[in-house]
């Protein structure tokens, strides 16, 4: 994926309210560069961006969108992220605490066998009961700029745009449909689909391939695929079960463009997670081949039951086995963690009931293991991790303080 298509992605979640926080931290660094003002000025011509939002021209486009009171809510100041009580997210270690679930019963163990744990110092202050499990929400971003909202779209409904039309099945999956007789030569046309924070949403695209995204993605795609390649693009956690594609006898490659990676599928299923801070690759069957920008760097070929994470930061790439399970249960509507440290346990959380996860204390050496429902209540939520670890939450309205 280019520079530019990157930016786009990145443009389309900023005006949706759906930047991940590092992304918002480092918007501000964008502004700056070309790439960043041609990824807008063809969004402008795509019809993504309305009338509204064009103010490309001038150079006061920077400060037009640092001003917008309606968009200022997307960026972490200054001093917020110099402060490491609020810094989201610390790397920790990994220490042997397991927690299994029992018909009756909660077990578990310390890295402190004498430390004191009662439900007793479990309390929650919370001033707003409006944080709730996250649902099926999504817009879709037409060629033109339109914006569905697919919350508020009926069940078993069909829009006519022209060339295709959008369905959105009695079980509330969306679906594209081509007409018949259309040229050949007719311009491929892209749609966007984007849920937030919060959100979840299962697509069906033109070409038979399910797709579940997950909170915080967002997904390009053509309306109609081209007969020798199918291409989309990715920006957050999604999972595909692709299907099969034969032109004039040979198989037509499906290609999902994410970040620094490019993933071409030679099998079936797999899990894509890429929230800025590392692209993580799990594939259940089949099998996948992983291209990457950097020329030099070699294809990586995964197996069922494999995984690749390949960070940004040092754009180094790594192969382990792992059990694809505990990153494929989301779409089934569960948290599965598998000695998971606490800042990527409390990532998830954050994404999924859109709360905002400040640390005034990070434990060492913890690590959480078992199945949770998605759809718990948040305090329940919290009142069980809190059973396996030194720590305490206080949810005050949509954040979640970590203490001691």
């Amino acid at each position: 994926m280019s520079k530019v298509e990157a930016y786009k992605i990145i443009i389309c979640q900023f005006l949706a309210k759906t930047l991940d926080e590092r992304t918002k931290q480092n918007f501000a660094a964008y502004l700056d560069d070309p790439d960043f003002m041609e990824a807008w000025q063809q969004l402008i011509e795509e019809g993504v961006i309305n009338e509204a939002h064009d103010v490309v021209g001038s150079r006061s486009l920077f400060d037009k969108i640092r001003s917008d009171e309606r968009i200022k809510e997307q960026f972490v100041t200054i001093s917020e992220k110099r402060n490491p009580i609020i810094k989201i997210l610390k790397p920790v270690g990994i220490a042997a605490l397991f927690l299994f679930f029992g018909v009756a019963a909660l077990l578990f163990m310390f890295k402190h066998p004498d430390a004191e744990h009662s439900v007793d110092k479990i309390t929650m202050t919370q001033t707003d009961s409006t944080v709730l499990p996250g649902s099926e929400k999504a817009q879709i971003v037409l060629e033109n700029g339109e914006r569905i909202d697919l919350e508020q779209l009926k069940n078993d409904t069909v829009i006519d745009n022209g060339s295709f039309e959008i369905v959105k099945s009695a079980q509330g999956t969306i679906s594209y449909r081509t007409k018949a007789g259309l040229p050949s030569t007719l311009q491929i046309a892209y749609n966007t689909i984007i849920t937030p924070r919060g959100g979840e949403y299962k697509l069906q695209l033109a070409d038979g391939t399910k797709i579940w995204l997950n909170a915080a993605t967002t997904l390009r795609y053509p309306i109609r695929f081209d007969v020798h390649e199918r291409k989309i693009q990715l920006q957050g956690e999604a999972y595909f079960e692709v299907a099969k594609q034969l032109y004039q006898g040979k198989r037509v490659p499906f290609i999902v463009n994410t970040g620094d990676q490019q993933l071409e599928v030679l099998g079936t299923a797999f899990n894509l997670q890429n929230y800025g801070h590392a692209i993580v690759t799990t594939l259940v069957e089949g099998k996948v081949k992983l291209n990457f920008n950097d020329k030099s760097r070699q294809q990586l070929y995964l197996q069922p039951d494999e995984q690749s994470i390949f960070q940004a930061v040092d754009k180094k790439a790594r192969k382990i086995t792992v059990d694809p399970y505990y990153f494929t249960a989301w779409k089934e509507g569960k948290f599965a963690f598998d000695k998971t440290p606490l800042d990527e346990v409390m990532a998830m959380i954050s994404r999924w009931y859109d709360v905002e996860v400040l640390f005034n204390y990070h434990p060492e050496n913890f690590a959480f293991s078992g199945t949770i429902s998605r759809y718990d209540d948040i305090n329940q939520l919290l009142q069980t991790i809190e059973l396996v670890g030194d720590i305490h939450f206080e949810l005050k309205g949509r954040r979640i303080y970590v203490n001691r």
